[in-house]
């Protein structure tokens, strides 16, 4: 299987460090401590143990022999293998990996956020601004990116920003990038299930103007308004997941100028889907007008568990409100990361536009032609989808961040939302079980994530004695300085999850990789992230990573937490419980951290 190639700017980044191997598994041995006791956790030891003194060794050291041939070419030693663990996804993509990102695109002060003129002029502007980002890519002129502390980063999940997709096959999908460059390029524009081919650079590869395309969307509501759907939306087959379309897509192109059609969309820059318009109707059912305003918990549920208007194995698919000031993204997740993105809108925040080109932008309408047996196979497997997608469930938490003036000791917006979680778990569990946090490693040669285990058995004590109303000042700093060791182990590339990830790779059949116990502390019952505050992205949504787990994403906020919660309705275990003791574990440690000030 070919991957993505790296990005000839940065091969030249410090190569990603495989960890000592006896450094892991003590750091591994310490993270169980966390989640398991008594029995469970002694064979857990013994199993890191033989672990150590058997089959470690040798995995470990094909594993760095991997990583010397791949920093010769430009990578790192989980670069393939970390493409691979996305591409092999055989369910849905957005119930599984894909994520929905809620943009934040502040409106002008004269903007008028209706479905009439303003929202309208407000969909071109951020078309544009969403454009010249794309097309930046697409010409090969990405500014280099450094992080915030500016140090240089990988360019390589920028490709998917000049288009592409991601192709389904049997058994492991394949990324097909664009070989277009910036001139004579099209999006595509969903209206109530319908897509529509637009373009938006000339052919000197200059943006169009704010009129033209304004002019091109008039005319695609015009003809969206005439003629009838067909029998699903013109998105419903890539809804099904590999499993289904490796099948089926080999079918469907093979029908009509359904191949033609697949083409173009792969070279679209992006799609953007209209919502909230004169025909608008839910995202869910092809059911009667949706004729109420939808809350942002409705919204980022659906905009990432059952969106209307998104190729899901597109990299980028915009949804722009024309009756509020509701932009989101459907990303498709396995070529880039949150971090990514929020550079991304930073620029696109930041555009200078320019009065573009005044080529025309004469939209087209493109339909799947498919006979009856093709036609009667999707529909069926979309209600299937339909019914899945609608065990998924959302809700937005926001506590008060309660910092008290004159603390004693630095608290992280971080460590606080996460100890926060620990804490709802013990409150409604009576345990803490293991929890997933992405930590950015851009900074490393092809670098994605590390994942620090935030549930340390300093954290859950703290946690367990603050329910006892036992907690010290010490119990809180000594969670707190495992927490920020924790930050700084995974930002020098000694975490331990993707070293042993990787060494699975290569021969998982040791126990230390199967038995229950000794992968506890790595089976993500709260799969978190964060990206920061809601200056680019206001929250975000994905699904949990076990069904009976939770996945949540958290921002802080100027004076609040927001917890974006995930949960399967039939098998989350005590959501309602789970979430009401979010908001009263902020406060008990709040109420904790005001006693020491």
């Amino acid at each position: 299987m070919a991957y993505p190639t790296p990005h000839p700017a940065t091969t030249d980044l410090k190569p990603l460090p495989v960890p000592p191997l006896h450094d892991t598994l003590d750091a591994y041995n310490h993270a169980l401590t966390a989640v398991l006791s008594g029995t469970e956790l002694d064979r857990a030891r013994e199993v890191v143990e033989n672990f150590r003194t058997g089959a470690g060794p040798q995995l470990d050291a094909a594993l760095r022999e991997r990583a010397s041939e791949r920093e010769a070419a430009g990578t790192n030693w989980l670069n393939d293998e970390w493409y691979s663990s996305y591409l092999t996804t055989r369910s849905p993509l957005p119930l599984s990996t894909n994520v929905g990102f809620q943009i934040a695109l502040p409106a002008a002060d004269d903007a008028d956020d209706t479905a009439g003129p303003g929202g309208l002029d407000r969909a071109v502007e951020f078309i544009r601004r969403a454009a010249t980002v794309h097309l930046a890519a697409a010409a090969d002129e990405t500014p280099e990116d450094v992080d915030a502390r500016g140090n240089r980063i990988t360019m390589n999940q920028w490709f998917v920003y000049a288009g592409g997709i991601r192709h389904p096959q049997a058994d492991e999908d394949t990324i097909i990038p664009t070989e277009l460059g910036a001139a004579s390029r099209e999006i595509g524009v969903f209206v109530d299930g319908r897509l529509f081919a637009l373009p938006i650079s000339d052919a000197d590869g200059t943006l169009l103007s704010a009129d033209a395309v304004r002019a091109g969307i008039e005319q695609v509501q015009q003809l969206a308004r005439s003629g009838a759907t067909g029998a699903f939306d013109f998105n419903a087959p890539s809804l099904l997941g590999s499993e289904v379309l490796a099948d089926l897509l080999p079918t469907m192109l093979s029908q009509g100028s359904n191949n033609a059609i697949y083409d173009r969309l792969r070279d679209m820059l992006f799609t953007v889907d209209l919502q909230d318009g004169e025909t608008a109707a839910s995202a869910l059912t092809d059911a009667d007008a949706d004729a109420g305003a939808k809350s942002d918990t409705e919204r980022i549920r659906e905009a990432t568990f059952a969106p209307r208007g998104a190729w899901a194995y597109k990299p980028l698919s915009y949804q722009i409100s024309l009756s509020s000031d509701w932009i989101a993204v459907h990303v498709e997740h396995s070529c880039q990361d949150g971090a990514t993105l929020v550079t991304a809108i930073t620029r696109m925040q930041n555009a200078e536009l320019g009065d573009g080109s005044n080529a025309q932008a004469t939209p087209e309408e493109l339909t799947w032609e498919l006979d009856d047996p093709t036609t009667q196979d999707i529909t069926a497997r979309l209600e299937d989808f339909r019914d899945a997608a609608a065990k998924l469930a959302t809700d937005i938490i926001t506590v008060p961040h309660s910092l008290p003036a004159n603390l004693p000791f630095k608290i992280s917006r971080d460590a606080s939302a996460q100890l926060t979680m620990h804490i709802a778990q013990q409150l409604t569990y009576g345990r803490v079980r293991a929890v997933y946090e992405a930590v950015d490693m851009r900074e490393f040669c092809a670098g994605r994530t590390e994942c620090l285990r935030a549930a340390t058995p300093e954290a859950v004590t703290f946690a367990q004695k603050l329910i006892d109303a036992t907690a010290t000042p010490d119990d809180l700093q000594n969670a707190l300085n495992a927490h920020r060791g924790w930050v700084k182990r995974c930002k020098s590339g000694n975490g331990f999850d993707r070293h042993i990830q990787m060494m699975a790779t290569i021969d998982s059949s040791d126990p230390f990789f199967t038995d229950d116990a000794a992968t506890a502390a790595r089976r993500d019952f709260l799969s978190t992230t964060s990206i920061g505050g809601a200056n680019q992205i206001v929250r975000y949504c994905f699904a949990p990573t076990l069904p009976e787990g939770f996945g949540i994403s958290y921002t802080p906020l100027p004076e609040d937490a927001e917890f974006c919660v995930s949960w399967n309705v039939d098998t989350a275990e005590e959501p309602e419980e789970f979430r009401a003791n979010i908001a009263r574990a902020s406060e008990m440690f709040w109420d904790f951290c005001a006693k020491q000030a």
